[in-house]
């Protein structure tokens, strides 16, 4: 990404986190990019354009970082302490485009559905990992898909606790405790 683009890619998500998609306009992101009107437009040619941009491009940021984080690594059970913990990192790190998601995942609308597509890419990858991790023989008799969607949920949840509460925000903290959790669940399971 040039730097033009990385500045509108920047300003755009600011502008969508701070006011919602139907109060964002392009005048405010050109003005907080430092960029002129026409660079915005050759770039993107509306403000739908922009924001499935910005979600496809920060969704591919997430893979990316998840790849990058667990390509050397041989155990499926540190290959999800990894993911998790990169994708948590990534979450803290990038507040404003989470707070873009999760504020535009309940709609009906054809921005809605990609964006819950988007989250399904997503599930889709977390899913095959805990899949190699099951087939590893850590766990037995679970269901992948469920298991992502509640890597997911602890990714919401997290994010929520940093934006809503005043406390320190330890990443590695956090990880540790969703292993901890997960792990818990998982004997709890076995007993039953």
């Amino acid at each position: 990404m040039n730097k033009t683009k990385r500045a509108i890619f920047e300003s755009a998500i600011q502008v969508f986190s701070n006011c919602g998609y139907s109060g964002a306009t392009m005048d405010e992101v050109v003005a907080r990019a430092g960029v002129a009107k026409g660079s915005l437009y050759y770039h993107f040619k509306s403000k739908e354009e922009l924001f499935i941009f910005i979600i496809k491009e920060g969704m591919n940021l997430i893979h990316d970082e998840v790849d990058k984080a667990t390509i050397d690594i041989e155990d499926p059970y540190e290959i999800i302490k990894e993911s998790a913990k990169v994708q948590l990192k990534y979450v803290y790190e990038n507040k404003d485009l989470f707070k873009v998601i999760i504020s535009q995942i309940w709609g009906t609308g054809e921005r809605n559905n990609m964006l819950r597509e988007e989250i399904k890419s997503l599930i889709n990858q977390s899913s095959k990992k805990f899949k190699a991790v099951m087939d590893a023989g850590y766990i037995e008799d679970e269901d992948p898909v469920l298991l992502s969607y509640g890597l997911l949920g602890v990714l919401v949840s997290s994010a929520l606790f940093e934006l809503l509460s005043d406390e320190e925000y330890d990443n590695d903290e956090v990880v540790e405790k969703f292993m901890r959790y997960f792990e818990s669940g998982i004997k709890l399971r076995e007993k039953v």
